[in-house]
């Protein structure tokens, strides 16, 4: 081993001047920490949207995640980044609460259990301040949000489980619907058979990684996928029959005491990172894969008759040049939207506008179809974003008529509102 120059007793000028040096950084970002607890998170706007919830899975235990339902959702607001250690730490500090030590953790040899030595400030490894907290309970994120909404003024709350899916689903970071995957190249992640950590590519963390280390998805989401699980407002139900279909959380249960977990961690891979996959956690239990991230809603006015007008009014050019199967009105339309996508109800998607132009001219060279749009059934918007639904019923036959329902999500720019994505759903028919 080289020598470094320092004997015993002996402390040199340029070690002093790094030691007060590192201390500063520390205070800073200790400072940094409860200055952004005290003032709130980044938020992102999530786009008011339709979508298909859901999918019933066999997991080994009887299907589960379903049944597959249609959710409509107002605009809300996501935190771009999970809670930070120092977050919470500020939190902690500020207003005395002691968490409960009741940390669960997991071993190859040893089904979940709790570890009286765990806690959100020693989980058992290494964290810095920027890393998200984990082994706090669904109470103490609770206690979290009370606080910093008391600081604030404003109205966080835990996202609910239709919104994480929502986002998980439409901004997919990795593009799963598509035939994609979520890799150590865009999430921090862990073994694809279960469980444990794993390095690769970028993630070169065996345990948490500091937020935001990993590209945004299409919101400028951080980590929705890996890093830490992410407690959901919802109690826990294995299956969705009678759950809120406007994107609300679901506050009554068959069983007390258990809530919604959502998104994989550091620690899993392969089918824990699928968009419908959920756990449940006891609300009183912190667990050392699990973290969370704020939410809060948006309020928005009705909109006007005016506004409703020329917000519907390029999602009915598009109806009568589809009804008149006219190639030149869709591609007119098409000229006016925003990186266009069309999710159609058989699960096929197309994106971009060349190749839905393309699917168009194909479907309207088909003989023997005829389309009827019904009017509008809602109008949404806040100021940038909007929300048009109807129903079209598209005969093939007298006998194979199918009634569709349709969600166009539009975008308002200087020139106009502009269609952003479609998506489609089933209602009656053939299957």
């Amino acid at each position: 081993m080289e020598s470094t120059g320092i004997q015993r007793g002996q402390v040199r000028v340029t070690d002093v001047q790094n030691a007060k040096r590192m201390i500063a950084v520390t205070a800073a970002l200790i400072a940094g920490s409860s200055i952004a607890a005290e003032q709130g998170p980044a938020m992102v706007t999530v786009p008011a949207g339709v979508y298909q919830m859901g999918r019933a899975i066999n997991y080994g235990y009887g299907d589960m995640d379903g049944p597959t339902h249609t959710v409509t959702l107002p605009s809300f607001a996501l935190a771009a980044n999970e809670v930070t250690l120092g977050e919470f730490r500020a939190f902690i500090r500020a207003s005395g609460h002691v968490p409960e030590r009741k940390c669960n953790v997991y071993k190859a040899d040893a089904k979940w259990f709790i570890d009286p030595q765990r806690s959100w400030d020693d989980p058992g490894f290494q964290q810095a301040d920027d890393h998200p907290v984990v082994c706090v309970s669904w109470r103490d994120a609770q206690a979290y949000i009370k606080w910093l909404n008391a600081k604030t003024g404003k109205q966080y709350r835990l996202p609910s489980e239709a919104e994480w899916e929502y986002v998980a689903t439409i901004a997919d970071l990795g593009d799963s619907r598509n035939g994609g995957a979520v890799t150590h190249a865009i999430a921090n992640i862990g073994k694809v058979e279960c469980c444990g950590g794993e390095t690769g590519d970028k993630d070169v963390w065996m345990h948490t990684a500091p937020v935001g280390s990993f590209p945004a998805d299409r919101f400028g989401l951080h980590d929705i996928r890996g890093n830490v699980w992410e407690w959901q407002s919802d109690c826990y139900e294995a299956e969705y029959l009678e759950a809120p279909l406007d994107g609300r959380s679901r506050l009554k249960c068959s069983s007390d005491g258990y809530h919604v977990v959502r998104g994989a961690s550091y620690g899993d891979g392969g089918d824990y990172l699928s968009e419908r996959l959920r756990l449940r956690g006891t609300e009183d239990h912190g667990y050392f894969t699990v973290g969370f991230r704020l939410a809060h809603s948006i309020d928005a006015a009705p909109a006007s008759s005016a506004t409703s007008a020329a917000i519907a009014s390029p999602v009915a050019q598009m109806l009568e040049a589809m009804r008149q199967r006219n190639v030149e009105g869709i591609d007119k339309f098409l000229s006016r939207s925003i990186d266009p996508e069309i999710l159609y109800y058989w699960g096929e998607t197309v994106t971009g506008r060349p190749a839905i132009s393309q699917w168009h001219k194909e479907w309207f060279a088909e003989s023997d179809w005829s389309l009827e749009p019904q009017k509008i059934l809602h109008v949404y918007n806040d100021d940038r974003l909007a929300l048009v639904n109807y129903t079209i019923e598209y005969i093939k036959s007298a006998d194979r008529k199918f009634k569709i329902f349709i969600g166009s999500t539009l975008v308002r720019e200087d020139d106009g509102w502009k269609v952003a994505r479609i998506q489609q759903t089933l209602l009656e028919g053939p299957k």
